[in-house]
């Protein structure tokens, strides 16, 4: 089992922290496939198994084949929603331009013929390629709305693209990280370098689907060796942005999506959502937008 998760204990100040890393969603089936043990001193049921009739979308077994098989769900309806909302926010793209110089590509005949210096053509400096790390909750209240959960992956799904239509690569690591009492633990799994383009069906499940948090981060909980018995019934609380920060020392350069009513998103209108969600990152430290949605 160790060989697909790599867990640390350890100490923050007064908490104990466990810290369960992922190298890829393949890992993280293949670790619940090889079915670990149950905590059941602290987990008297084992909620990432039971039907309830308030989440009716699916069984456990299923929610750990698509880890590998992908969800789709409400993939293309998602998708076409994006593609309404990305018409309300086009990018003023960089784009290199021919200039005169003494030096380059190509002969200006004209210059050279009216014995001008630069008697050149080059086109102007590619922008400096830069790199951002996006860390994405997954946790978040059991009051949430599906909605809000959707559109929440969805507009972090866009917010990437928008990166790196702008010449920005994204890290982008998911991650569910909750506390009880003086027990933190944090789950973490890295669906794309920067050097690799935006997978969408990839990311969708475990960004938009309150499966992949219900049944699958709760079963990789239900293994830890926690000893606060008030992690069940309600597997706790989620960690704010600066109590995250605070203790995995993320950068203040690295974006911190949290659960969406921190970022402002409650699930009834993509376009409020998009205005609070773009503000709470100050998405104008990466990228100028030609025009940004108003306030609700």
């Amino acid at each position: 089992m160790t060989e697909f998760m790599n867990l640390k204990v350890y100490q923050y100040k007064k908490m104990t922290v466990y810290n369960a890393a992922f190298n890829s969603l393949s890992d993280m089936q293949m670790y619940i496939l090889s079915k670990p043990k149950v905590n059941d001193k602290i987990f008297l049921k084992q909620h990432s198994i039971i039907r309830r009739p308030d989440f009716p979308e699916d069984t456990f077994d299923n929610a750990v084949d698509y880890l590998i098989g992908g969800y789709t769900g409400n993939y293309d309806l998602t998708l076409e929603m994006l593609k309404e909302f990305e018409k309300t926010m086009p990018i003023r793209t960089y784009r290199r331009r021919q200039e005169k110089a003494m030096a380059g590509s190509h002969p200006n005949i004209p210059a050279y013929v009216a014995g001008t210096p630069k008697t050149m053509y080059r086109l102007t400096r590619a922008r400096e390629k830069k790199f951002v790390t996006i860390w994405f909750n997954l946790a978040y209240s059991i009051h949430t709305l599906e909605q809000a959960v959707t559109n929440r992956g969805a507009l972090t799904l866009s917010l990437i693209k928008l990166l790196e239509e702008y010449g920005i690569g994204v890290d982008l690591k998911v991650f569910s990280s909750c506390y009880s009492n003086d027990e933190v633990f944090n789950s973490e799994i890295r669906l794309k370098s920067p050097s690799e383009p935006i997978n969408m069906k990839k990311c969708f499940y475990p960004m938009c689907s309150v499966m992949f948090l219900r049944r699958v981060v709760l079963r990789v909980m239900e293994s830890m060796s926690f000893h606060e018995k008030n992690w069940y019934p309600y597997y706790g609380q989620p960690l704010t942005e600066d109590q995250f920060r605070a203790i995995f020392n993320i950068p203040d350069t690295d974006i911190v999506i949290s659960s969406p009513v921190q970022m402002g998103i409650f699930g009834q209108d993509i376009n409020c959502d998009s205005y609070n969600f773009f503000k709470k990152i100050d998405l104008d430290k990466y990228i100028k937008l030609a025009k940004v949605n108003k306030p609700c």
